[in-house]
């Protein structure tokens, strides 16, 4: 029995149990004072780009943070175009994890954990938030190591020899893929992971593992769109305007992809490094085009969606 695919699950899932417990860690301080951040800060674009760069590059999900400024509009905490500002610097702020993975290893996986769990023992409460994001970061370096050392076994697989002599994969259906797998897991990092994987054991081209990446972005939009479901206006503009704007990036760099690619591989030759560099570039052009425009992006979303919230 083949248990490749099953154990790059075990790695997904541990990946994505380092998250859960990073969330858990920062969860234990005072959700107010995060709020309170966002609705005193964002009544600027540029603003609004720090904050969401910084609390998502905290929270090491874009989604949640998304989750967040859906339900401040549909609270009626803040209005929706203060969240444009904040979805711009999340985007931005998702790729710092990637930027951090790409130079750990497993000594620095088990470290991190030893760390944390020493501690959690402890049982003194000041401990305990820095204990548990420990963990945390601990078993995303783990399961980045693993899923590393199983693209590896792969290549010496039979089944494999069609994919890694298969050159037809365009670039339209891997960020297709990239959406599917990220709208799935709920996690960009994850899933342009895996992609960063493939590329690193030659399944696929740079470019086809640059386009998994913007796919993930897209996918990793659904989760604000159901927290917007069944809420005010507002609230769907918010969740809206994150779609528009990671589809538009998609579009915009698709036609350039090649050329993208090979000025990243001018930069770095590490795999690794060069996935995690493109996904900074892409996002963070991609936020810095849009900044100037807040206001008539904004107006464009209202429009195409019935109108001003009330």
């Amino acid at each position: 029995m083949d248990y490749s695919l099953l154990i790059m699950i075990v790695y997904i899932f541990i990946f994505l149990f380092g998250v859960a417990l990073i969330r858990a860690g920062l969860g234990q301080s005072p959700p107010k004072h995060v709020r309170t951040m966002i609705v005193n800060s964002t009544s600027h674009p540029f603003a609004g780009f720090i904050v969401g760069f910084l609390i998502t590059a905290l929270l090491q999900s874009s989604s949640a943070v998304m989750v967040l400024a859906v339900s401040l509009v549909a609270a009626g905490i803040i209005p929706f175009r203060q969240t444009i500002g904040v979805m711009l610097g999340s985007n931005v702020g998702t790729t710092l994890t990637l930027e951090i993975l790409v130079f750990s290893g497993e000594t620095l996986g088990l470290v991190s954990i030893g760390a944390g769990v020493i501690f959690l023992l402890t049982r003194m409460k000041p401990l305990f938030l820095p204990g548990t994001i420990l963990c945390g970061v601990g078993c995303m370096f783990l399961a980045m190591d693993g899923m590393s050392s199983w693209g590896q076994e792969l290549t010496g697989q039979g089944w494999t020899e069609w994919l890694l002599e298969n050159d037809d994969l365009s670039a339209g259906t891997a960020v297709l893929g990239g959406t599917i797998i990220a709208t799935i897991i709920q996690s960009s990092t994850a899933t342009i992971a895996i992609g960063l994987q493939m590329y690193a054991n030659d399944f696929i081209q740079l470019e086809n593992a640059i386009a998994i990446m913007m796919g993930a972005n897209i996918g990793t939009c659904l989760t604000a769109v159901l927290a917007a479901l069944g809420a005010k206006r507002g609230a769907m503009q918010t969740a809206m305007a994150n779609v528009f704007l990671n589809i538009g990036g998609v579009l915009l760099f698709l036609p350039i992809l090649g050329i993208f690619s090979d000025m990243i591989m001018t930069l770095t030759i590490d795999p690794a490094v060069q996935v995690a560099h493109a996904s900074v570039i892409f996002n963070l052009v991609c936020s810095l085009l849009v900044l100037p425009f807040v206001n008539p992006f904004a107006t464009f979303i209202e429009r195409l969606t019935g109108g001003a919230a009330r």
